[in-house]
């Protein structure tokens, strides 16, 4: 066992040995119901705690969105996707379970890989989430979610680079109740959510349960298999204890488990490029062309002949223990997780069987814990805290399996140049596998101070020490005879450590109690990464340099005629040097991590909230992100290009300038008990680059959605009616655009993921 597990245990135990004493500053719990009447805008109910205490939001100097958990039932968001709808400067990719991350202000858009990081921290309930595949279960039952912009490590356990998302669930109450919600739509959907909450023993011991289940047929028709594409299957359930022996000790004890399987995220082709585009092209569509397919553009309906499943499931337990000790209070999160993520994918997204499977089984298991310690309020107040994190990684990556018609394919495309070329003989179901494990452990020390110069200006400054320790190990085999060419072996034993120190250095000055301006420098870090997964050429390092990134903030947070209004307006200039990304050959072969460049990222984020009437809110966010590579002189090209270009001052990819949401909520009431509703939606993202290689044909087009929904509060809203479409005007969009190859030929296409067509439903919500 290493030192650093062995630490984690002892942290769990100290974490659950009933101490005397510490007061438990609860969360501002979920409003169970959507009903309009009730959200009314106000800055002293908006209440975060991006600063691990509790605190209204217009009180904090970080740039920072809170979505609370009404917010997200009354729009019928329930994923992190979902959430780009209300939040500026905000991006979610996924290509599928594994492949998915989050990205804030350009940063952190790369796909996952084995041996790299997170760039924006996802916690749930305090608790970090190692790989970004375990955030994609649904948000139910939430309090609330909390998107901070900027580097995040003086508060948090782990270091975050580019940001975080603070997502806490509702807790249990010591009053018994509970909501239930069933949710029908086209496409076969239907959604069930039960939460129940109650005490076991009076004002000491309370529970919650939580359940879900949603459900949707696919959206995409595959016109090959005949079997719907993109379809949505996820369930899950949470049950939560929280017990109060004292008025100074809190215990919150959290299981949960869910799955997801369904036929998610499936691509179509945008476009077939011509032959001219390059050799290798010219050469894969003659092949098609003697094998009888001819690729055409369609973005409604895929055409993939293997079959797509994407099977994850995944459990946790948490403990948090609270202890107010008189002079201070200690917090001790202790925590444990386990995914998994079963995949079978369409390898060549074609209808030929020459590659048929893409599939890379994963099992994660991760171990953490987080001490804290935080002085009482006080003119200086200070947070202190220690961090451990152990994860381990196994990987059973089939990175190609051959079908029946690969033999063919491959002496086609051998003979296009020479003739004469001996036949290539592959047996079908012939594998080149990799098996990979990766192994992290990090510790930290971290810490945060405010000291209050006057009642008005308060200084803040923290520190964080990090060092991470990683190990990776990849073995290369095959089974059968698979194409040689794009079966290269390759072993890998690979470790890196690192040290790193980070600091904030903050001013606040308030004009008055609802009126704040703040600036900050900060400095970020992510450790470096390892390259598993494929083999690299000459040149390519295996080990990935950290990224470093450095911030500066200017913000104003108001809140207007008795906080019926309130704007937050801030300006950023971020720089990063070492971005780590994925590099996708357009020659077929297999991706690989790279630091690409370094970037700077300048622009403005805002937030205005305006209860207009009784009736009439309106809300509105948007950003402007300037994001480009200022350093990037050995940049790939994109397809049909030459082999490097010199990307410096271009933009960065996955990264749109703007982005511009609004929504409208109005109520009235009709009688005593009926109060009717209508809440609009609009979103809008400009065009980003799809690719690394900023490449004019992977550009992903702007688009803009609008969602709507018309319904009813009940009875003082014990019950919730509504109607519902999303995507109203069926915009067709892309989700995200990449280059089609097959492994050792050559670019044919480009395609990407099309986002969900016009959905539409109704939802039935009882409060008890």
């Amino acid at each position: 066992m290493t030192r650093l597990r062995k630490l984690l245990l002892a942290g769990a135990l100290a974490g659950l040995t009933p101490v005397p004493a510490l007061a438990w500053q609860a969360a501002p719990q979920q409003v169970a119901s959507a009903d309009l009447a009730s959200t009314a805008y106000e800055a002293e109910a908006v209440v975060v705690t991006a600063r691990r205490t509790t605190e209204r939001a217009i009180d904090v100097p970080i740039s920072l969105t809170a979505v609370s958990g009404q917010d997200l039932a009354k729009t019928g968001a329930y994923t992190l996707a979902d959430l780009q709808a209300q939040v500026p400067s905000f991006t979610a990719y996924q290509s599928n379970a594994r492949n998915s991350s989050v990205g804030i202000r350009g940063i952190g858009v790369s796909s996952a890989a084995d041996g790299l990081d997170t760039s924006v921290g996802v916690y749930v309930d305090g608790v970090y989430l190692g790989r970004p595949g375990m955030a994609l279960a649904d948000l139910i039952d939430i309090d609330q979610v909390e998107v901070l912009r900027g580097p995040q490590g003086t508060l948090f356990g782990r270091n975050s680079s580019a940001g975080a998302l603070n997502i806490t669930t509702a807790k249990p109450s010591f009053n018994f109740g509970g909501t239930g919600e069933v949710s029908a739509g086209d496409y076969g959907y239907n959604q069930e959510r039960l939460s129940v909450t109650g005490p076991i023993v009076a004002d000491q011991l309370a529970f919650r349960l939580t359940a879900f289940n949603t459900y949707r047929e696919g959206d995409l028709a595959n016109t090959t298999t005949g079997i719907g594409a993109n379809s949505i299957s996820r369930q899950g359930a949470r049950v939560q204890f929280l017990w109060t022996p004292s008025s100074d000790l809190t215990v919150r004890l959290i299981a949960d488990y869910s799955r997801e399987d369904d036929t998610c995220c499936v691509s179509v082709f945008k476009q077939v490029l011509a032959p001219s585009v390059s050799s290798a092209t010219r050469r894969t569509l003659n092949v098609f062309d003697e094998l009888g397919y001819v690729p055409v553009a369609n973005y409604d309906a895929a055409v993939g002949n293997s079959p797509q499943d994407m099977r994850t499931d995944q459990h946790s337990a948490s403990a948090e223990v609270d202890w107010k000790l008189g002079w201070a209070t200690l917090t001790s999160i202790t925590a444990y997780r386990f995914w998994h993520f079963d995949p079978l994918q369409d390898s060549d997204n074609t209808p030929l069987d020459v590659i048929q499977v893409n599939a890379a089984i994963t099992q994660d298991t991760q171990f953490s814990e987080e001490l804290r310690l935080a002085s009482n309020p006080g003119r200086f107040n200070w947070q202190a805290g220690i961090y451990l994190f152990n994860q381990q990684l196994r990987d059973h990556y089939l990175l190609n399996q051959f079908g029946a018609q690969a033999s063919d394919f491959y002496t086609d495309y051998l003979r296009t140049t020479k003739p004469a070329a001996a036949p290539v003989s592959i047996a079908a179901g012939s594998q080149y596998i990799g098996d990979t494990r990766a192994i992290t452990d990090s510790a930290a020390l971290f810490g945060q101070a405010n000291y209050e110069v006057t009642k008005r200006f308060t200084l803040t400054a923290g520190l964080r020490y990090t060092h991470d320790d990683k190990h990776g190990v990849t073995n290369t085999s095959t089974v059968g005879t698979p194409y040689v060419t794009t079966s290269i072996p390759f072993h890998y034993d690979i470790d890196v450590k690192g040290d790193n120190l980070s600091w904030l250095g903050s001013a606040t000055y308030k004009l008055n109690r609802d009126n704040t301006f703040y600036g900050s420098y900060s400095t970020g870090y992510k450790s470096a990464g390892l390259n598993l997964n494929s083999a690299v050429g000459a040149g390519v390092p295996l080990v990935l340099q950290p990224e470093h990134v450095h911030d500066w903030e200017v913000g104003i947070k108001q809140a207007l005629f008795d906080h019926r209004l309130l704007f937050d307006v801030g300006g950023y200039w971020e720089t990063l040097s070492g971005l780590q990304a994925n590099i996708y050959p357009t020659n077929g072969a297999k991706s690989y991590l790279a630091n690409v460049g370094d970037i700077r990222a300048l622009g403005v984020e805002a937030d205005v909230t305006w209860d207009v009437t009784h009736g009439l809110t309106l809300s509105a966010n948007g950003s402007y992100n300037d994001a480009v590579y200022t350093s990037y002189t050995n940049a790939p090209c994109p397809v049909g290009g030459a082999a490097v270009c010199n990307l410096t001052g271009a933009p960065v990819y996955e990264a749109p300038r703007w982005i511009a949401n609004a929504q409208a909520a109005y109520h009235f009431r009709l009688s005593d008990r009926v109060e009717p509703y209508v809440l609009a939606q609009y979103a809008f993202r400009s065009s980003a680059d799809g690719t690394v290689d900023d490449g004019p044909l992977t550009r992903i087009p702007a688009y803009s959605l609008v969602n709507a929904r018309l319904g009813a509060s009940l009875a003082d809203g014990r019950y919730d009616v509504s109607l519902w479409v999303q995507n109203a005007f069926n915009t067709h969009y892309f989700e995200n655009l990449g280059t089609d190859s097959i492994p050792g030929a050559g670019t044919f296409a480009i395609g990407g993921q099309p986002g969900t067509p016009r959905t539409w439903g109704a939802t039935v919500r009882a409060t008890f």
